[in-house]
């Protein structure tokens, strides 16, 4: 494939560091060889130049939630996820291409139907269809009674172990389950599983070696899930001060998805029965991120399936009281901890995937510069704009 060449007005390398006034990066077949300002590659005459003008480089994105075949475009898109697999598998392979145009080069895939994102993983990793670098949780696990769209029902322990073990048979990179809803209801927040059948799932795919991730609001469930050795909790939008006390002290992570709250258009499009309770608890959910992110519970973010929309998830961290860095981090080196690959993406440095964006502006002064996106490069080939 031989060498490139990038280069920019100014490059982020996502360690936390300055950024480098005309830097650059030069890399060979899918990794990064070099990093460093341009003028120190000026003996390079063999590589190729990119040259990306003023534009910032910085880490391909991951999002740390993402759903391949939900998409929240469509009227009443949470119960399309009963459409035929075929269906569903053509609108993940069109979202895929949306994400990764967006500067989504990782995508952590957090439920599907019929096994289609396993499926989708190899295509992208054979060249067969353009998409994200993929990590599929495959079915996600729900309470017969209980929330999950993306999801199929198990109870009872044996279930439980059975159904993490033939996802594991099929593909998976983690496990996911669904302890709770999304919405606080009258009766305040309850598990759907016991807490027997939680450990359940957390010590079969523990001895497996794969991590677990629930969607869990808050309540007794989360106490249940910190306390049975679950890795990460997506959402955790009702957050209690007692709650996250015990998260600061557990040390696990929080993958947070505002945009289900706080995109008027996505509220939209939820079943009629849904709508007015995203749009009453809104405030609610608001002050428990804003507690979230001054308490340091580390923290990734994902869109929950808003395709091409991690940069607005992005800047709802910084409304909530994210600095821009940290925020950019959280869709960077602090999600590639999440995913379990922080030593081959995240963040740009040599022996590195060269998965590396270029944006119009400087995000960490003005954090909506990540939505004006000129380059992406994944795994070393330039999807955007065409190579050189």
């Amino acid at each position: 494939m031989g060498r490139i060449l990038i280069k920019g007005g100014l490059l982020i390398d996502g360690k936390g560091g300055a950024p480098i006034v005309t830097g650059a990066v030069l890399i060979e077949g899918p990794r990064i060889v070099g990093i460093g300002k341009a003028e120190a590659f000026q003996g390079c005459k063999d590589a190729k130049v990119l040259d990306c003008g003023d534009q910032t480089l910085l880490p391909g994105l991951i999002d740390c939630h993402n759903h391949l075949s939900l998409d929240p475009r469509l009227d009443n898109y949470l119960h399309r996820m009963t459409d035929p697999i075929p269906a569903l598998t053509l609108r993940a392979c069109e979202t895929m291409k949306i994400d990764l145009r967006s500067g989504v080069t990782t995508s952590r895939c957090m439920g599907d139907r019929g096994f289609l994102d396993v499926e989708c993983r190899k295509a992208v990793e054979e060249g067969r269809i353009e998409g994200p670098r993929l990590i599929v949780a495959t079915r996600g696990i729900r309470a017969f009674h209980g929330h999950g769209f993306v999801g199929y029902p198990f109870g009872g322990t044996d279930q439980i172990r059975d159904a993490v073990r033939e996802n594991i048979l099929a593909g998976a990179d983690l496990i996911k389950i669904f302890i709770t809803g999304t919405l606080r209801g009258p009766k305040g927040i309850f598990s759907y599983f016991s807490k027997e059948e939680i450990r359940t799932a957390v010590d079969e795919a523990h001895r497996a070696g794969l991590p677990v991730a629930t969607h869990c609001i808050g309540g007794t469930g989360l106490e249940w899930a910190l306390e049975t050795g679950i890795d990460v909790i997506e959402h955790g939008y009702y957050l209690t001060d007692r709650e996250i006390d015990l998260f600061v002290k557990s040390g696990r992570w929080l993958v947070m998805t505002p945009s289900i709250f706080f995109t008027d258009a996505r509220i939209r499009n939820l079943p009629p029965n849904l709508v007015d309770g995203h749009l009453q608890q809104r405030e609610e959910v608001a002050r428990s991120m804003e507690a979230v992110v001054r308490a340091g519970i580390p923290f990734a973010v994902g869109t929950d399936a808003m395709h091409g929309g991690l940069a607005q998830e992005i800047q709802y961290l910084v409304d909530f009281g994210a600095t821009p860095g940290q925020a950019l981090m959280a869709a960077t080196s602090q999600a590639a901890k999440v995913c379990r690959l922080e030593g081959s993406i995240g963040t740009l440095e040599e022996g590195k995937f060269a998965d590396i964006i270029g944006v119009e502006g400087n995000p960490l002064e003005e954090v909506g510069a990540l939505k004006r996106i000129g380059t992406v490069i994944s795994r070393g080939t330039i999807k955007h704009p065409t190579s050189p």
